[in-house]
């Protein structure tokens, strides 16, 4: 039962896309536009004809618009009884006789259906033809073909009718070469075959059996592209990673399509492409629209594998910069694709072009600050500085990093307030960061009194050695210091240095407080006393002077 709802699924679908493939061939046919330049060979004559302007004629052959016009109005019915009445089947080649004109109308009308498209505007309407051209007077040219051995004219000429009337026709030395034509852009045996056997409609420039042709095509096409990307994605899937998954779900959605795409493409020109279908196909609309998705998915896939990546490398600050590169990346391939389509279907590029670059010219202009600080972000997260929860010194400001956005950064500080600081400037200012050092250093220096003897002296800087010996959170690498030092204006310097490991701040104070008391406990056992600032003063007086002594700026007699 699941088996036979999956089948009637997939049928619906391909239902479904062959209904938006047509709606699409048949709107991008509407909307195609013609630039003068392209006009010679990029449009399909209408049926309507136009009034006439020339010399009466039963075939409306009196001017080279309205001749050509007949020519594929009767083609087009598949009365080639007429349409060779458009031929001058006059002084043919050898091998060739006015009999064959049937014959070689069908053939004309099948080599120019796949080969030429034909602007009926650039036609002359007048019976003395085109006079700008560089043909003869009596001769128009229609357009070339080029094939593998030469390049064949397609050239109308003026010439008589059996009362004397000039009228148009397409040339002899062009009837001439339609056998040339047929062998390079008619159809095969099997075409031959399937063009007998189908009525002779026709849409889009092909008959009803190239496009039941199409449609078997397009569904072995679609079958085909079903089973070998279903395969790669159960062996996707047996993974059982979400990134295998989200793979399996790109190869079964863009690339399934694209592929489809592909191989129809292929089958079009193996069926044979109208020029109606090759200015279709030049847009290249479809191929876009399902190369552009694809990409947009790879793109996805890629930002997520570069996330997994940075999770690993223990980088996730730098992540926040992949969501705008992710969506940048994403309109840069809209962009593109839509400036590919637009070139396609005939638009001047170098001038969307040139709008668009004044346009981020002066976006940049105005966002300048803004890139600036996009561009500082770029580099704290890839330099990495610092990352959030460190704690760091920046511009006066000590605290934790919080943030890290495309702008700026925050920092709590430990007063407990909130600071935010442009990327800009963080790119460019010393930064001292504390949490990444490797442990905490303590320089300090311990005075004791000038009337302590030598001997006492040396004691006290072994206790100090003593007590710093192998002590808690030593490398041994970071072996302790301690000297005798200096002679202080008021004391006896006793230099002390030591680190600790690792870098815990608190863990770091606790230690120094229990090194100090035992410093205490140990000196006072030993009577050697600590020094504080002091002043010894020295009085002299001049026989038989009094003394005098200021205090606060006020003299005194001392009694």
């Amino acid at each position: 039962m699941s088996s036979t709802k999956g089948n009637t699924g997939m049928l619906r679908s391909i239902c479904h896309i062959m209904a938006i493939v047509l709606v699409i061939l048949v709107g991008t046919n509407t909307a195609h536009p013609q630039t003068p330049k392209e006009s010679t060979a990029t449009a399909e004559p209408a049926v309507e004809m136009p009034k006439r302007t020339g010399p009466f004629d039963e075939f409306d052959r009196g001017v080279p618009r309205s001749s050509v016009l007949g020519f594929f109005k009767a083609a087009r019915v598949g009365d080639y009884e007429r349409a060779a009445q458009y031929l001058d089947l006059r002084n043919l080649s050898k091998g060739m006789d006015p009999g064959q004109g049937p014959d070689l109308a069908r053939k004309f009308k099948i080599a120019l259906d796949r080969s030429l498209w034909i602007d009926q505007d650039l036609l002359a309407t007048n019976p003395e033809g085109q006079s700008e051209d560089d043909q003869p007077s009596y001769r128009d040219m229609v357009g070339r073909i080029k094939t593998p051995e030469k390049t064949v004219d397609i050239l109308l000429q003026r010439v008589p009718r059996q009362d004397g009337v000039y009228i148009w026709k397409f040339s002899n030395r062009t009837v001439a070469e339609i056998p040339h034509l047929y062998e390079h852009f008619g159809y095969g045996p099997l075409e031959e075959t399937l063009s007998k056997l189908f009525p002779d409609v026709q849409f889009l420039g092909w008959q009803l059996w190239q496009w039941a042709l199409f449609f078997i095509i397009a569904a072995l096409a679609y079958l085909l592209v079903l089973l070998s990307t279903w395969v790669v994605a159960l062996f996707l899937r047996r993974r059982e990673t979400e990134r295998s998954r989200q793979i399996a779900l790109f190869v079964t959605g863009p690339v399934r399509i694209l592929l489809w795409f592909l191989l129809m493409r292929q089958g079009v020109y193996f069926i044979g492409i109208s020029t109606t279908l090759r200015a279709l196909d030049r847009a290249e609309t479809l191929l876009i629209i399902a190369s552009t998705w694809a990409l947009i998915r790879l793109v996805g896939i890629i930002f997520d594998l570069l996330v997994d990546w940075l999770r690993k490398m223990d980088r996730e600050s730098a992540i926040v910069l992949l969501g705008p590169l992710r969506n940048i990346s994403k309109v840069v391939i809209v962009i593109f694709a839509v400036i590919l389509w637009l070139d396609n279907i005939g638009f001047d590029v170098g001038a969307i072009l040139a709008g668009l670059g004044v346009g981020g010219l002066a976006v940049a202009l105005a966002a300048q600050d803004t890139l600036k600080n996009f561009l500082g972000s770029i580099m704290i997260l890839l330099d990495r500085p610092y990352i959030v929860g460190q704690r760091i010194v920046v511009k006066g400001h000590d605290g934790v990093v919080k943030k890290i956005g495309l702008r700026s950064t925050r920092m709590r500080l430990l007063t407990g307030h909130m600071t935010t600081v442009p990327n800009e400037e963080m790119a460019k200012v010393d930064i001292e960061n504390i949490s990444s050092r490797p442990h905490i250093r303590r320089l300090t220096n311990i005075g004791i009194t000038y009337d302590t003897p030598p001997e006492k002296v040396e004691k006290a800087v072994q206790i100090i050695r003593n007590i710093l010996d192998n002590h808690e959170g030593m490398d041994p690498e970071f072996q302790p210091r301690v000297y005798f030092s200096d002679f202080n204006p008021a004391s006896l310097n006793i230099l002390m240095l030591y680190w600790y490991h690792p870098p815990d701040y608190w863990d770091f104070l606790a230690f120094n407080g229990r090194v100090n008391l035992q410093i205490m406990q140990a000196f006072e056992k030993e009577g050697i006393k600590f020094a504080f600032p002091t002043t010894t003063t020295y009085l002299t007086q001049e026989d038989g002077e009094p003394l005098h002594i200021s205090l606060g700026g006020e003299a005194q007699l001392a009694s």
